[in-house]
């Protein structure tokens, strides 16, 4: 019996030693936070229960330079790809390892330096920041609160086959409420800057829910 589960475990590309090297490396990433700046975790938590970030927090906490911070966006964006990824096999996706773990990677970071990126084109098209940065850091923020949540739930999908059919939907409807309630912050920021309500939903539409359901359809598909 012993034999035929470590039979499985071997072929099981959910768990295989790539995954948990991957693991180890966000933790490692995660630890570096708790000793260089443990003040992040409270500043995180405290950003996803505040609807608009300070002045203060802005100007002195929230510094892209900051090297725990670029470590906890890259654990995030690890974690989304490898539950991506596992959302990808277990709907029967015919590629599978490092391969398609790396696909899923690239598409996470496009997303994320795209939305950037573009942040910064509005601003700069438009002379003014009306929020926009506001939004970038709570965008950030929130991405790497969602990667911290999915730690657990990849970590059972992952050595856990009888709880992946319960786990997997769950994880997704975290990512799902996670994207709305940052477009509900998005609102939020803008109308508190004075933008016109027309102008963020427009914003909203054209650079983020489309893009979300244009990439719903593929994978579905």
């Amino acid at each position: 019996m012993s034999t035929m589960e470590g039979t499985l475990r071997i072929n099981d590309p959910l768990s295989a030693d790539w995954v948990t090297g991957i693991l180890l490396l966000v933790f490692v990433l995660l630890a570096y936070t708790n000793v260089a700046s443990p003040k992040k975790w409270r500043l995180l938590w405290g950003s996803m229960f505040t609807l608009r970030l300070g002045k203060q927090v802005l100007r002195e906490d929230v510094d892209p330079q900051d090297r725990t911070l670029i470590g906890l966006i890259v654990a995030a964006m690890v974690l989304l790809a490898l539950f991506a990824y596992q959302v990808a096999v277990v709907s029967g996706v015919p590629s599978s390892g490092l391969l398609l773990f790396g696909r899923s990677l690239l598409f996470v970071v496009i997303a994320l330096i795209a939305q950037v990126l573009l942040l910064n084109l509005v601003g700069v098209l438009f002379r003014s920041d009306g929020g926009l940065m506001e939004y970038l850091y709570t965008m950030l923020l929130i991405t790497i609160v969602l990667g911290v949540v999915l730690l657990p739930v990849v970590m059972l999908v992952a050595y856990r086959p009888g709880l992946r059919f319960a786990l997997l939907p769950l994880g997704g409807a975290v990512v799902a409420l996670s994207v709305l309630y940052r477009w509900f912050r998005a609102v939020l920021i803008g109308v508190g800057e004075g933008v016109p309500l027309r102008h963020v939903f427009l914003y909203l539409c054209t650079a983020e829910i489309v893009p979300v359901a244009i990439a719903i359809h593929s994978a579905t598909h």
